[in-house]
């Protein structure tokens, strides 16, 4: 890994660079992977091929969206009341396992049992998954924000399948930038 602001090698788990203290990944005139200078926003090296796209330009901190299918998300919906709710579980399932996925972070609770919490708490636990795909939803799409507050705000309004539009949108935008 190379300083995005003076091109100096560092460590990967350095949090700043030793030589011109700038926090790692900040700067845009030198590629992360190979060391040479880029043109300042740049979407990739030319001389290594790497995404300069990414948090620190580095294709490690993508999103993992491998196996992550593209879904309608007006299909989903109509599938969803169409057959009374029950794709709308299958969806909650995929989303969940998904953004989980997405986000690295593939071992919180699973779909399936964060459905069976959900409805064993007579769904105050949806409001738990709300919030933390919220914070999983600003990691895929490498925002800071307070997204989290939103979909806890929708579900208290009793809004989720409009949480769940939001996240299989931040998932279709991730795969389409990849």
């Amino acid at each position: 890994m190379y300083c995005r602001h003076c091109g100096e090698p560092m460590n990967d788990n350095q949090a700043v660079c030793l030589k011109c203290g700038v926090e790692a990944g900040t700067g845009n005139a030198f590629c992360p992977d190979c060391g040479k200078t880029v043109i300042p926003d740049a979407v990739i090296c030319v001389n290594c091929g790497v995404s300069l796209k990414t948090n620190n330009g580095s294709k490690k901190n993508a999103p993992n969206i491998e196996g992550i299918k593209e879904r309608s998300i007006v299909t989903a919906i109509i599938l969803s009341l169409v057959t009374c709710g029950i794709y709308g579980i299958y969806w909650f399932v995929c989303l969940t396992n998904e953004m989980n996925k997405a986000s690295g972070h593939e071992n919180d609770t699973a779909g399936g049992a964060a459905f069976l919490l959900t409805l064993v708490t007579c769904g105050i636990y949806g409001y738990f998954w709300a919030y933390k795909m919220g914070e999983k939803r600003d990691i895929v799409a490498n925002e800071k924000g307070s997204t989290n507050i939103l979909y806890l705000v929708l579900m208290f309004l009793g809004l989720g399948i409009v949480v769940y539009g939001l996240l299989q949108d931040s998932l279709n935008k991730a795969i389409a930038d990849m």
